[in-house]
């Protein structure tokens, strides 16, 4: 097969990058998965090395997932460069946000029950594609606030973003016992939610900041700066945040930050994305060529999600991967397993 078919030139580095980052996030999402549904407890060991590396780095995914929504929709949004009623992208981003929350919806659903009249608790549970759906509703209104009111794009989004990360410790201790089942799962985890709004969409704002940056400022965003930049603003969150934090206290008599402070792994995790993100930019200045799989897969992540969510936790007929092989596997049986599953997805889809 010829290069041609097989390679892609980096024409337009900010969409060759975006899709490098998306396939990165799709990566790690499905082996952590995998492994974390199939490895057997007695593996599950802290203090192992090789299993602390997994676990730091599956916790890493969500971030980057919600991250990467941010950046290229406000990127492609912004691309656009129409006013809010011409805008292609709102029209799209306002079908996408309902879309992807009903889709959210359909994957819990479970069919046999039907046959006895019966929903599921865990069909109400709200999970990653109804975050991301609200978060995409949210780009939308502040893009329409920037156009109506004049705000700068980015600082909106990055108040945004802020806000929803300080008001994270109010909305875990708040009693939401009021609210039917299917309200109260945006707002606590207590009944079996997985994600809630509050406050994933806040890495979703910080990276339409990013993706506002790319399209604002195209020259700069891939010279050497910008990744020195951004793996200096991670570093400093990563190594510095609680003692900012700390200050923040020090200046306000406010307890919500006392509360953020001793949960502050939301800016910690946000220091790992910009570096992250930050290697992945400046690697990227040393390829003239991307294999054309690993942009497909950056373009198929909301099917390939869907398809892996099925078959690993077999909701639509109760039988699935989980429900087969649930915390049995050892370490190379989970490794291997994991390798085959996302090898099999990856190679479904592209063609």
């Amino acid at each position: 097969m010829s290069n041609s078919t097989n390679l892609t030139s980096i024409r337009s580095p900010r969409v060759v990058f975006i899709d490098v980052l998306r396939a990165f996030a799709i990566l790690m999402m499905l082996q952590g998965h995998f492994v974390d549904t199939m490895l057997a407890p007695e593996y599950r060991d802290p203090n192992n090395a090789i299993y602390s590396v997994w676990f730091f780095m599956r916790g890493l995914t969500a971030p980057i997932f919600f991250f990467s929504t941010g950046l290229v929709f406000i990127y492609l949004l912004m691309k656009d460069g129409r006013p809010l009623a011409q805008n292609i992208r709102v029209q799209k981003g306002l079908r996408r946000g309902v879309f992807l929350i009903a889709l959210g919806y359909l994957l819990k659903f479970n069919f046999p029950s039907l046959l006895i009249g019966r929903v599921y608790p865990s069909f109400f549970v709200v999970d990653v594609l109804h975050c991301i759906g609200i978060a995409i509703l949210l780009l939308v209104g502040s893009y329409a606030v920037h156009q109506k009111l004049r705000v700068p794009m980015w600082g909106l989004l990055a108040s945004l973003g802020l806000l929803v990360f300080f008001i994270n410790p109010a909305a875990e201790r708040a009693d939401w016992s009021a609210l039917p089942t299917l309200l109260a799962n945006y707002f606590t985890m207590a009944r079996g939610s997985v994600f809630t709004p509050v406050p994933w969409v806040g890495y979703t704002m910080f990276g339409g900041v990013l993706g506002y940056m790319l399209h604002k400022k195209p020259t700069l965003a891939f010279t050497h700066w910008m990744p020195l930049v951004l793996a200096a603003v991670g570093l400093a969150l990563t190594l510095y945040s609680h003692a900012m934090l700390t200050a923040l206290i020090d200046i306000t008599t406010g307890g919500t930050y006392k509360l953020l402070l001793f949960g502050n792994y939301l800016f910690w995790r946000l220091g790992h994305v910009f570096i992250v993100v930050s290697i992945f930019m400046w690697v990227l200045h040393f390829f003239r060529y991307v294999p054309v799989l690993i942009t497909k897969i950056g373009s198929e992540t909301l099917t390939i999600y869907s398809v892996h969510y099925i078959i690993l936790y077999g909701t639509w007929l109760g039988i699935g991967l989980s429900q087969l092989l649930y915390r049995s596997l050892n370490p190379w049986q989970s490794f291997t397993g994991a390798v085959l599953f996302v090898s099999f997805l990856f190679f479904l889809f592209i063609k």
